[in-house]
């Protein structure tokens, strides 16, 4: 096998890994009935289990990434599927609901790493011009991970709500086995590194306004990202909805935008990206409703299927944002460590907040939900969006 031959496997392997890992973070929304019904949870505490996976990026994103750093991508990457496969299978066998939480913890701190090595990895062992479309597919690995989710409860929940959950995680395990063979036989490309930061100054240089705010919109994407497919399938299902479409089917619209906005930040400047990032925001906005409380089968289908695009596109701006707002002397590494932080943050708390609207004001309230916490999100990014234009974009 050419050395280009193995370089394609391994992103591919890498990417895969990383899609039935976002699994494991939605594999309990076509759950929810049975966690209901038969184990006895809230949709609160539903919106917790979900969650639970994402806790620890939420509280440890950018002294994970150091430990990483130190420990070697590679390792650090084999460790984090050995934890994650150990936690998801103790997921599927266990009854009571403390060891339920605490296998999901488990889980969670594979995923932490896995979120942090994954991409630093497509990056490292990636040519130059496959880096900016291979990140773009990584972007979208949460919304896909729940259209596979769905999916495969489709196929496999006949057959139990144990033998689901085991099919989930023997999957991922199946990947990330061989997306680990792979990537111990790939070198690094020289050029993958990015420039370290001369001072120890990095820190208070990078934490400026812009990166602050750019973390921030993030924070309120992944709320209203999260909450939206974790429930997608429980409001398709219950009869309440119009859309027509399933709620795979909708996750898989998403990484239409993370490509759209891919192809047309390219050499753009800051207060572009941020612009794509607030239509985003806006797209979602004006689709809440509609999706949540029309009565049109039409309608309520194309509002579901412009917030899915719509969120991809704004979550890939955010994204796109970031080298451009960096002040001389910042750290890339820091900035994309508080963004992540804030998408953990947002993880964490997204499902529980929008499983307690729902059950409090029910699926048009859901809809309002999403409707304002987008307005937030444009009102954060106001500042960006007056800042003057000339920064252009690192992609070639």
């Amino acid at each position: 096998m050419t050395d280009k031959s193995m370089r394609l496997a391994a992103t591919t392997a890498l990417l895969l890994a990383g899609i039935l890992a976002g699994t494991q973070l939605g594999k309990i929304a076509p759950l929810v009935g049975w966690y209901q019904d038969e184990v006895g949870f809230s949709l609160v505490l539903i919106g917790w289990l979900t969650s639970m996976i994402g806790i620890f990026v939420a509280l440890a994103a950018l002294p994970a990434g150091w430990a990483i750093e130190r420990a070697g991508m590679r390792m650090s990457f084999a460790a984090a599927c050995v934890v994650m496969a150990a936690g998801g299978i103790a997921l599927a066998f266990l009854q009571k609901s403390e060891a339920i939480l605490a296998a999901r913890t488990v889980e969670g701190a594979g995923y932490l790493v896995l979120v942090i090595a994954i991409p630093a990895l497509l990056n490292s062992i990636s040519p130059p011009a496959w880096r900016a479309p291979v990140l773009a597919i990584w972007s979208g690995f949460v919304p896909v991970g729940f259209a596979v989710a769905d999916f495969m409860s489709a196929w496999i929940l006949p057959a139990g709500e144990t033998a689901f959950l085991i099919a989930a995680i023997a999957m991922f395990a199946l990947l990330a086995a061989a997306a680990i063979g792979l990537v111990f036989k790939v070198a690094d490309f020289a050029d993958h590194r990015l420039a370290e930061p001369e001072s120890s100054g990095a820190f208070g240089a990078t934490m400026t306004a812009g990166v602050v705010l750019i973390s921030l919109a993030f924070g309120i994407y992944v709320v209203l990202s999260v909450g939206f497919f974790a429930f997608m399938p429980a409001f398709i299902a219950g009869g309440a909805s119009a859309i027509a479409l399933s709620a795979g089917t909708i996750a898989l619209l998403v990484p239409l935008g993370n490509l759209l906005t891919g192809w047309l930040v390219r050499g753009r400047d800051a207060r572009f990206a941020a612009w794509l990032a607030a239509i985003g925001f806006g797209a979602t906005a004006a689709a809440a409703l509609p999706a949540f409380a029309g009565t049109s089968a039409w309608f309520a289908t194309l509002a579901a299927m412009v917030l899915a695009i719509s969120g991809g596109v704004a979550a890939s701006a955010l994204f796109a944002s970031i080298p451009l707002i960096l002040p001389k002397g910042g750290s890339a590494a820091i900035a994309i460590g508080l963004v992540c932080q804030a998408g953990g943050i947002g993880t964490v708390f997204g499902p529980p907040i929008a499983g307690q609207v729902i059950e409090s004001y029910g699926w048009p309230g859901f809809g309002w939900f999403m409707a304002l916490s987008s307005a937030a999100g444009i009102v954060s990014l106001i500042p960006l969006l007056a800042r003057p234009a000339g920064t252009k974009l690192a992609v070639r």
